[in-house]
């Protein structure tokens, strides 16, 4: 499995859920080299860049966090019958050839969308994810907390791609008065 926006507030919880789910062979791409330490302690076999010309042997499943200009290059990383998982508003353009050259599918996923058509599924992930997290098995990881009043410091850093894990929004909390 190849996991693009490994590095990301859902992508480094895809790593980690790859591997308790048992894929073999993980693959975390990132934007940059400095996230390899990050997404190897996660779990993650291999690491690439967007940079690198090869990410290695061809993968069954990609899971697309990122879109854009890396669709294409997602899709080509697939075996002959992969699948690629879309889950990103970053758009992007794929060849209808190189789907059908390589019978590959593509799935697109919202959350929204799965919580309203399918509550009962939603609800038992739900549960399972806090079961992991209760028992330490999903590690979720705070690249930062910043304030509501600037969260315009949070979209940089998401939108820069420097983030390693989730970039949390605290909402102010007015003081709290005494009696008396």
């Amino acid at each position: 499995m190849l996991i693009t926006g490994a590095a990301s507030g859902v992508g480094h919880l895809a790593v980690q859920l790859a591997k308790i789910h048992g894929v073999q062979r993980v693959v975390a791409a990132a934007g940059t080299a400095e996230k390899r330490a990050f997404l190897r302690d996660l779990g993650a076999d291999e690491v690439v860049t967007y940079a690198d010309e090869h990410w290695g042997e061809p993968v069954d499943v990609v899971l697309d966090a990122v879109g854009g200009d890396i669709l294409p290059r997602a899709i080509a990383a697939l075996r002959p019958g992969g699948r690629l998982i879309f889950f990103n508003s970053g758009g992007g353009t794929v060849s209808a050839f190189d789907l059908l050259a390589g019978s590959k599918t593509i799935t697109g996923l919202t959350m929204a969308r799965f919580a309203s058509t399918q509550p009962e599924l939603y609800h038992r992930h739900h549960e399972q994810l806090w079961l992991l997290h209760r028992t330490g098995q999903l590690r979720v990881a705070i690249h930062a907390e910043i304030p509501l009043s600037d969260a315009s410091s949070a979209h940089e850093i998401i939108e820069a791609r420097a983030n390693q894990g989730k970039v949390i929004l605290r909402p102010s909390m007015p003081p709290i008065r005494k009696p008396g």
